[in-house]
């Protein structure tokens, strides 16, 4: 696990080592642009030299005294030696065709250069610049251009900007470390700036714990991501606390629920065993004792169910099936479980239509909501409906009963949340009903809604997708 220390380490070394690359990589770059800028300068004032001397090509003629002779390499000897200066030579061909080159100067007769290759005046000239380029080394750099007969050499020297270039190297070595290491005290000051928020709300949430869960984290915090992830951290709690006040309150509620059979059974035991109980007693507390038994049976199956499915451990299938075959089933179910009272059970009539889903899911669904409906309403109807719209479909469970008053109707959902406590649990009722509804709907991609007015009734509508649009 990174700490904020070792965290604080990390970033100024990585800031420190950016910091190194940029400046080696800026000083480089500046040290080529300098040595290109005064190549560049050199190339233009050759090019100068080279144009103007050309403008005064004509002021250079043959001497009229005998030639003597001069060797390439003297002439690339004395050319580098003049520093800046220029040569012209001139090529013709003698009686015999074989060229001849003559070095000319304005000073000086002209003289025949030698050893140079006498089959071309292009190998004459490649060797008298292969001779004067290598004279010159990097040193310097020559110019050359042909102009007919005439060759002109123009030399000039690097030193002008190479001495600059050395001090500019020397000045970015001994000033690079010195900017690094500042870059690097900014950059370990910056990374400790930065932090601070970060160690503050470390320090805040490591301090929360489950008896804190309400205690929220400072925000804003000077700087906007830490503040985002403050807030994040935050929403976070308010889910964790509401979870764990839902575990807390379900673990009561369902202590609670379990503790009532268990007293019974107990009562019953204790009853039954007392001497004196004729076989028919014992029998009526034994009854007594199995019914309470399913009930407990069916309060953990549920519970169970219910555990399964928040955690998604519950098998729901994902197909297409028949809706309006599963109301028909539920619609007949609900028909037994009204006999005896005042109701009439109806489906409104409606062709095949296909949703996605688990149809014992939702088989499962609509018989919690139909039993509530012959639960809680002892005279007037009970009424299924399927209600295409859009992408979703739905099917509404519509009752006469009393209805629900709008305070309960956020809350009928929430595990044990009963309107009635007594009356519920004569009814048979465990209080999971529309919590396991809601659920199931849910892994499903659905979901249930509810309109009630206290005196009228309650209308239940579970909302699962189509298959395709719906029209």
């Amino acid at each position: 696990m990174v700490n904020e220390r070792r965290l604080s380490q990390v970033l100024t070394r990585r800031f420190s080592r950016v910091a190194w690359t940029a400046l080696a990589g800026y000083a480089a770059v500046v040290v080529l642009l300098f040595a290109a800028t005064g190549e560049m300068a050199l190339r233009r004032s050759l090019e100068h030299s080279g144009d103007f001397i050309q403008s005064l090509l004509g002021a250079y003629r043959d001497s009229t005294t005998e030639p003597g002779s001069v060797m390439p390499s003297a002439l690339a000897d004395q050319l580098v030696g003049m520093g800046g200066q220029v040569v012209i030579t001139r090529t013709t061909m003698n009686a015999g065709g074989m060229p001849q080159v003559f070095y000319l100067s304005p000073d000086m007769p002209a003289r025949r250069l030698e050893g140079l290759p006498e089959d071309s005046p292009e190998r004459a000239r490649a060797a008298l610049v292969s001779a004067i380029t290598e004279r010159a080394r990097w040193r310097y750099r020559v110019l050359h251009r042909t102009l007919g007969e005439f060759d002109i050499y123009v030399v000039a020297s690097r030193e002008s900007y190479l001495l600059p270039l050395g001090v500019l190297v020397v000045a970015a070595a001994l000033l690079l470390p010195l900017a690094a290491f500042a870059a690097a005290r900014g950059a370990r000051q910056a990374v400790a700036d930065a932090l601070r928020p970060l160690e503050r709300v470390t320090g805040e949430t490591r301090a929360i714990g489950p008896l804190e869960l309400g205690t929220r984290l400072t925000s804003p915090t000077g700087q906007a991501e830490v503040t985002e992830l403050a807030e994040s951290i935050n929403r976070m709690l308010e889910r964790v606390d509401r979870a764990h006040r839902a575990l807390q309150s379900f673990t009561a509620d369902a202590s609670h629920e379990l503790r009532t059979p268990l007293t019974l059974l107990r009562a019953q035991v204790q009853w039954a065993s007392q001497e004196g109980r004729s076989d028919a007693e014992t029998r009526d507390a034994l009854g007594d004792m199995e019914r309470e038994l399913d009930r407990t049976t069916k309060l953990v199956e549920e519970l169970l169910l219910i555990a399964r499915g928040e955690n998604r451990q519950l098998a729901l299938a994902h197909a297409p099936f028949d809706l309006a075959a599963v109301v028909e089933e539920v619609r007949e179910i609900t028909e037994a479980m009204a006999t005896g009272k005042s109701l009439v059970v109806h489906a409104e009539p409606s062709a095949r239509i296909d949703v996605m889903g688990d149809a014992d899911r939702t088989r499962h669904i609509l018989l919690n909501l139909a039993s509530n409906a012959v639960r809680y309403t002892s005279s007037g109807s009970v009424v299924f409906a399927i209600i295409p719209h859009g992408r979703e479909v739905g099917v509404s469970v519509q009752d006469t009963g009393p209805g629900i008053a709008p305070e309960h109707l956020n809350r009928i959902f929430d595990r044990f949340f009963r309107i009635d406590q007594s009356r519920s649990r004569e009814l048979g009722g465990t209080g999971l009903g529309l919590a396991i509804a809601r659920l199931l709907a849910e892994l499903q991609g659905g979901r249930i809604d509810v309109d009630s007015t206290v005196g009228r009734g309650s209308t239940f509508t579970l909302w699962l997708p189509g298959v395709g649009e719906i029209k």
